[in-house]
């Protein structure tokens, strides 16, 4: 055999077993065969969730009931804090925007001043969902949703109780959120349309704006404490509800309330700074409101577009059932 026909058959050789090797080898693992979808990451919805702020444990709650929803329903969620700021919220809207998110929750700073870049991102096609509280005329602002508690509920609820347990008389003071907040707007209301019902409750100081902020509520009350001879703290939220408790000190005989249902609030009950909160389940609002989102997404409907969590008062009878 001379050196040409020798090399011509070893070459035949060689690839003969290469086809072989080809055929007998496995095809590559596609998203079918792993039983995934393949739009299961690269195609999953992408939602940004806003939140006011993430100062308290509220809305620590909200975040993380968000990301449990967010992990359940496989969407790729994002989560910004606006720090209480109109103006970045506004800007972080636009972001989301411009990035591709198709659906936005935020819980508005300002329920007047958000409705515009509401609108922007609705028009741009965006699924827009107002959480724990709502931007003006929401429905118009193209909003498709609105996940929340009844705040002005949630006020009567806490004041009502706190009137039951004072039997109608005594001198009261107010713990509010930031003036312009419509979910703490509303709860004054409930407040108001108790206290018309009882003219022996007297207001002996006006309410102070504490921001939601247990230090700024414990200095507030601290002061009150030397001036005032007060029979009742009502707090628009449990942060501010355990800074009076922290200022007045367990078991000082003056009830406090608050509103949320927090662990910490749940805390102060147990040993005594406060009284009791009003839970609304703020967790609960921000998982409907991502639930609702994939359910737009998908083409679906929404039996309702007004999401609203419960009302529960808590207080050292029952506190152990929430936790």
């Amino acid at each position: 055999m001379n050196k040409k026909k020798f090399l011509a058959m070893l070459l035949a050789s060689v690839m003969t077993l290469a086809v072989l090797a080809g055929c007998s080898s496995s095809p590559a693992a596609t998203p079918a065969d792993n039983n995934t979808p393949a739009d299961a990451e690269d195609g999953a919805y992408k939602i940004a969730l806003i939140q006011q702020h993430q100062t308290n444990a509220f809305q620590i709650a909200v975040t993380e009931a968000a990301e449990a929803k967010a992990a359940e329903l496989g969407v790729e969620l994002k989560i910004l804090s606006a720090d209480q700021d109109a103006a970045t919220q506004i800007s972080q809207i636009e972001q989301c925007v411009s990035e591709g998110y198709q659906a936005i929750l935020f819980e508005p700073v300002d329920p007047d001043g958000l409705r515009d870049a509401a609108k922007n991102a609705a028009d741009a096609g965006v699924v827009v969902i107002n959480i724990i509280s709502a931007c003006t005329d929401w429905e118009d602002a193209g909003i498709s949703a609105v996940s929340y508690g009844n705040n002005v509920k949630a006020g009567e609820t806490e004041m009502q109780q706190v009137a039951d347990l004072l039997g109608g008389k005594g001198n009261i003071a107010i713990l509010t959120g930031p003036s312009a907040d419509a979910g703490g707007l509303q709860r004054m209301e409930g407040y108001e349309n108790i206290l018309a019902n009882y003219p022996d409750i007297v207001q002996v100081v006006s309410p102070a704006d504490c921001a939601w902020d247990t230090a700024q509520a414990q200095s507030t009350v601290e002061s009150w404490l030397s001036a005032y001879d007060l029979d009742a703290i009502i707090c628009e939220n449990d942060g501010m509800a355990v800074g009076a408790g922290n200022a007045a000190g367990a078991n000082s005989g003056i009830i406090i309330s608050g509103v949320d249902g927090t662990p910490d609030g749940f805390e102060a009950i147990k040993d005594g700074r406060i009284t009791g909160t009003v839970s609304q389940n703020g967790g609960a609002m921000a998982a409907n409101g991502i639930e609702a989102a994939v359910t737009l997404l998908s083409g679906g409907t929404l039996e309702t577009n007004v999401l609203v969590t419960d009302n529960t008062w808590i207080d050292a009878s029952n506190v152990a059932d929430y936790e």
